[in-house]
């Protein structure tokens, strides 16, 4: 019966340590190789206008999907679609004097955008926000509203 024991610590031993062993690389491995700004996630789309000190949604605004990143920093985004007049209204409420140009856009193809350095940041946390909007045919802009500390 010793014998028994004596082998099974034996063998479970080194077992052990190699598991050990391969979990740490396999650890190591996944911290140096993943990238967690990569994780969006589903986000309420009124968290993710809060967080740029908005109410929510844009009066008019439809078929909205929102994300957050959350990692070093927070970045929240909204899509969604708009009637042109209704946007025009909502940007000069909540940023007054900000305009929409074609200068500075970057990234995907996009008719205006506009950015906006928000000082002080707002109380719900973003320092900055970009627009980005695409116009549609029938008098409608799908707006990527991104809101984000730096």
């Amino acid at each position: 019966m010793r014998r028994k024991w004596a082998l099974a610590t034996v063998v479970a031993f080194p077992a052990a340590f190699v598991g050990w062993i391969v979990w740490t690389v396999f650890t190591v491995f996944t911290a140096f190789t993943a990238d967690p700004m990569t994780q969006v996630e589903a986000a309420s789309c009124a968290d993710a206008m809060h967080y740029a000190d908005q109410d929510g949604l844009p009066k008019g605004a439809q078929d909205a999907k929102c994300t957050v990143r959350v990692w070093l920093d927070t970045e929240y985004q909204a899509r969604f679609t708009i009637p042109r007049t209704d946007l025009d209204a909502w940007l000069k409420a909540a940023y007054p004097g900000t305009p929409l140009t074609q200068e500075n856009c970057s990234g995907t193809p996009v008719d205006v955008c506009a950015h906006i350095d928000l000082h002080p940041e707002a109380e719900g946390g973003a320092m900055a926000v970009d627009i980005d909007v695409r116009y549609g045919e029938d008098s409608t802009a799908v707006v990527d509203f991104s809101a984000y500390d730096v």
